[in-house]
C-alpha cells in the first residue's frame, strides 16, 4: 500500500518533470533553429549576390574593353572597382574561413585596385596604355572563367535546395571525405584562379596577403586560452557568472588572425548574446545580442550618449559619431576617435542600440583592432578655403573638418578635408588632400545614411 501510493504521487511528478523537460528542449530547439535559419538567410543572400556582382563585373570588363570614349571609360572603370570591391566583401560573409579562397580574394582585390588607379587618372592626359587594355582582356576573359563556375555552382544549390550551414559543419569537421557540391564548386574556382597566366597588374598594386598582414599589426597581444575567453566575454558583458551558460568553439584556423566564438545563455538577457574574442590580445572583436525590440522610448541623443558610455566603459576613449541613423526601434551608429581635432576614420566602431531601453545590441570594432595604432598626425598645407576651392563651383559645401581615411589608390592613410556637400536634392562627402589640395575622393551618400560631417 505504501509503494502504491509513493508511485500514485511520484507518476505525476515524473510526468510533469518530463512534460517541464519536453517543453525546455522544445523551447531550446526552436531558439536554436531561428538562429540556424537567420544564418543560412544571409550565407543564402551573400551567396546570390556574389553571383549578381560576379556577373555585373564580367559585363563591365567587356563594356570597357569597347568603349571608345575616354569620357565614358572612368565611369565604366570605376564601376568594375565598385563590383569587384562588392564581389570581395560578398565571399567575406561566406564561411569559407576554414577553406583555402585567399587566390581568388587575391584576384579581386587586384581587379579592384588595378580599375580604380586607371579610373583616378586624366585619361586625356595619360590614356589608356596597349599593356593595359591587354591587361582589361586578360580580366574580361578570367572574370568570366569564375562567373561560369559560380552559376554552375548555383544552378546546384537551387536545384538540389543546397544550404551553407551543411557547408560550414563540412568545413568544421574538417571531414576529408565530404561529399559537399558547393565545397567542390569553390575548390574548383580557387585552382582555376591559381591557374591563371599572369598578368600584368603595373605599378602600385599591392597583394592582398601585404594588405591584410598590415591589418593584422593592429591586433597584437599575448595567446588567451577558452579558459580566459570566457573570463573576458563574462566580464564584458556584466552577466553573473553564477547564472550563465558559455559556450566556447575555435572560430577558424589562421595563425594572425583567429578566434573564439563564444554563446552566452543567461536569465539576464532574453536571448543568447554571441560574440568573437580575438586569440591574440583578448579583444571582442563582436556582438550580437539579437532580442525582440519593445516599443521607442528613447530618443537618438539619448541612444547616442549610451553607445558613448559603453564604448568608454570598455577602452574606446576620445570617440565621435560619425554617422547615424535610425531604424526598426535602433539607432545605428558609426564612432571613430578624434584626435587634436582630426576624425580618424580608419579606426571606426560600429554600434547598434535598442531605442526602448539604451542596451547595446550590436557591437564591431574590427576595423579599430585592424587599424588602431600610435599616430604622429602632419599640419595641413591646404587651408579649409583652400580646399573648397577645389569643388565643383555649382557644389554646395556646407561643412567642413580634417579627417583622415584610407587612400582607394595605395590603401595609405591620407590627411584629407572632409566637406559635405549638396548637390541638386543629394548629399555627397568630397575628400580633398589636406597637404596637395588634389581630390581624393567623392561618395554620394544615400537618403539612410547622415554625413560623416553632420552631427
Amino acid at each position: 500500500m505504501v509503494y502504491g501510493a509513493i508511485a500514485r504521487v511520484a507518476l505525476p511528478v515524473a510526468l510533469v518533470g518530463l512534460v517541464g523537460a519536453g517543453m525546455w528542449g522544445y523551447q531550446e530547439h526552436n531558439e536554436k533553429n531561428s538562429v540556424l535559419i537567420k544564418a543560412e538567410n544571409q550565407y543564402q543572400r551573400a551567396f546570390h549576390d556574389l553571383n549578381h556582382h560576379i556577373d555585373k563585373l564580367h559585363d563591365e570588363l567587356g563594356k570597357s574593353l569597347v568603349i571608345n570614349s575616354r569620357s565614358q571609360m572612368t565611369p565604366s572603370l570605376t564601376n568594375v572597382w565598385r563590383l569587384a570591391y562588392a564581389a570581395q566583401s560578398d565571399v567575406g560573409q561566406l564561411p569559407l574561413t576554414l577553406m583555402p579562397f585567399n587566390n581568388t580574394e587575391e584576384f579581386l582585390a587586384k581587379v579592384a585596385d588595378f580599375s580604380y588607379r586607371v579610373a583616378v587618372r586624366d585619361l586625356d592626359k595619360n590614356p589608356l596604355t596597349n599593356q593595359e587594355y591587354q591587361t582589361l582582356k586578360s580580366l574580361y576573359n578570367n572574370s568570366k572563367s569564375i562567373q561560369k563556375q559560380l552559376q554552375h555552382v548555383q544552378t546546384k544549390v537551387i536545384d538540389k535546395r543546397l544550404r551553407w550551414m551543411d557547408v560550414e559543419t563540412a568545413l568544421a569537421s574538417d571531414d576529408k571525405k565530404t561529399d559537399n557540391t558547393i565545397i567542390d564548386g569553390f575548390r574548383t574556382i580557387e585552382k582555376k584562379v591559381q591557374e591563371f597566366p599572369e598578368v600584368d597588374w603595373g605599378v602600385g598594386i599591392k597583394s592582398l596577403d601585404k594588405k591584410k598582414q598590415q591589418r593584422i599589426k593592429g591586433i597584437d597581444g599575448n595567446p588567451v586560452s577558452k579558459e580566459e575567453a570566457q573570463k573576458i566575454a563574462l566580464s564584458f558583458t556584466g552577466l553573473d557568472p553564477a547564472n550563465t551558460k558559455v559556450e566556447v568553439d575555435d572560430n577558424g584556423k589562421a595563425e594572425t588572425y583567429s578566434a573564439y566564438s563564444v554563446r552566452l545563455t543567461s536569465p539576464q538577457s532574453p536571448t543568447p548574446i554571441y560574440m568573437d574574442v580575438t586569440k591574440r590580445g583578448g579583444k571582442v572583436a563582436w556582438l550580437m545580442n539579437e532580442r525582440d525590440v519593445g516599443e521607442q522610448r528613447m530618443s537618438m541623443e539619448q541612444a547616442e550618449a549610451s553607445a558613448k558610455k559603453f564604448l568608454e566603459t570598455h577602452g574606446f576613449s576620445n570617440m565621435v559619431v560619425a554617422e547615424k541613423d535610425g531604424y526598426e526601434g535602433m539607432a545605428v551608429m558609426t564612432f571613430v576617435p578624434e584626435q587634436d581635432g582630426v576624425r580618424i576614420y580608419p579606426d571606426a566602431v560600429a554600434v547598434k542600440t535598442a531605442l526602448d531601453n539604451g542596451t547595446v545590441v550590436s557591437f564591431n570594432s574590427t576595423e579599430y583592432l585592424f587599424n588602431h595604432k600610435q599616430r604622429i598626425l602632419s599640419k595641413p598645407k591646404v587651408t579649409a578655403e583652400q580646399a573648397k576651392k577645389k569643388v565643383n563651383p555649382s557644389v554646395k559645401v556646407t561643412d567642413q573638418r580634417l579627417a583622415l581615411i584610407e587612400g582607394k589608390n595605395d590603401g595609405n592613410e591620407v590627411l584629407c578635408w572632409e566637406l559635405a556637400c549638396s548637390f541638386e536634392g543629394n548629399s555627397y562627402m568630397v575628400y580633398i588632400n589636406a597637404m596637395t589640395g588634389e581630390e581624393e575622393e567623392i561618395v554620394k551618400m544615400t537618403t539612410r545614411q547622415e554625413s560623416k560631417a553632420t552631427e
